[in-house]
């Protein structure tokens, strides 16, 4: 529920008869809303010893803010609402990495994080489910009824962890009374590089799933609706076996990922991001019938599904001991954030004046410069010092 109505906003709003333009400029001032304020909220969740009172908060807000969609679908009503849900959404991704590292440690930290993504992904497919059946029966309005409830039962399950069982220190990677300046941070050269893959990696890969509903589309292949969610279903379930193997990767005995430091276990799965990234983008230029879709999604499914893991378990193990892992985990995820956004407009922007295979074409090469810079950062991540 962290994205609130997610894809199904567009389609009430049109419903409530708002023109293209105000949508645009809803998503667009909510996006930048994110962007500017996920570092900040990064360091306040470092600072503050009420995490669990964070988390509670935002997912009450979210509840809130969706049925004050349903109940006031007005510009102003709407726009603010989906403000809120923006800035609950950048903020719940570091709390809860931050509440994870603060129960279980560094030391089981990659397990935690494989199980959080495995369930977090069960939850997306669950909800798609009862969304898609319960709209075609009851409308759109029942996709409301739906969201505030996952809030609810967010609620009951957040309210069983003890809050004595939370390490804040350890929580935000200080392990003992030292700790680095909040600049010293931000500018480390692993956290830069990080960025600037998650960058490449979400430049490439946001925008491929909507060019293939919008081609699906224009070659009438779809009109209901059920191929755009049979993408996301695909691709959802495919995260949740790719986070289960991840988590018997990084956990398995005399694994070198076991030890707190970069190594080659790290370097090879996200090299698996690009390459399965690469060969999505190569798949949907050239197949445009089921099976490829199909090819497409569970390669998505890959590529998200390791990054998901991997990513807050990279960030909390190259800033161990600095103090401000949340905050670095924060930078790293809006530079991926800023690619993700200009992802649509290069897609959009090639297909339109292209065409869709040079569009996939285009994606996959930003894809294959990541790699590079992946494979070539590999020495200084390897080599870079650790605070710890």
């Amino acid at each position: 529920m962290r994205d609130g109505l997610g894809p199904y906003l567009g389609v009430f709003l049109k419903q409530h008869n708002f023109m293209e333009s105000q949508i645009g400029l809803i998503s667009t001032i909510a996006s930048l809303c994110a962007l500017l304020f996920a570092i900040p909220l990064g360091i306040f969740i470092d600072k503050t010893s009420h995490k669990k009172a964070l988390i509670a908060f935002c997912i009450l807000a979210i509840v809130f803010a969706t049925l004050a969609n349903y109940f006031y679908p007005h510009f102003g009503f709407t726009l603010l609402a989906q403000m809120s849900v923006a800035l609950c959404g950048v903020c719940l991704a570091p709390a809860f990495a931050a509440l994870t590292l603060g129960i279980v440690g560094l030391s089981d930290y990659s397990r935690q994080v494989s199980l959080n993504e495995a369930y977090k992904h069960a939850g997306t497919a669950f909800s798609a489910l009862l969304s898609l059946g319960f709209a075609f029966y009851y409308g759109i309005g029942a996709i409301f009824v739906i969201t505030a409830l996952m809030g609810v039962f967010s609620l009951l399950f957040l309210s069983l962890i003890r809050s004595s069982s939370i390490n804040h220190k350890v929580a935000r990677g200080q392990e003992d009374d030292t700790s680095i300046s909040l600049w010293e941070a931000l500018s480390d050269k692993s956290v830069l590089i990080l960025g600037a893959a998650m960058f490449c990696f979400h430049l490439s890969n946001a925008y491929m799933l909507p060019l293939l509903s919008q081609r699906a589309h224009t070659l009438g292949i779809d009109s209901s609706g059920a191929y755009a969610a049979a993408t996301i279903l695909i691709a959802q379930s495919t995260m949740i076996a790719v986070s289960l193997v991840c988590m018997k990767i990084l956990t398995r005995p005399h694994s070198l990922a076991v030890a707190p430091r970069f190594s080659q276990v790290y370097f090879i799965l996200m090299a698996l991001c690009f390459v399965a990234l690469i060969m999505r983008g190569g798949i949907a230029a050239h197949f445009e019938n089921l099976i490829g879709m199909v090819a497409t999604q569970i390669l998505d499914g890959i590529g998200a599904g390791i990054t998901g893991v991997i990513l807050p378990v990279l960030v909390a193990i190259m800033l161990r001991g600095s103090g401000h892992i949340n905050a670095a985990l924060a930078c790293v995820m809006t530079l991926g954030s800023i690619g993700a956004a200009l992802s649509g407009s290069l897609g959009g922007f090639i297909a339109q004046y292209y065409g869709y295979f040079y569009a996939y074409i285009a994606l996959s090469c930003v894809a294959f410069a990541g790699l590079l810079l992946w494979i070539v950062s590999f020495k200084i991540l390897e080599t870079q010092r650790r605070w710890g």
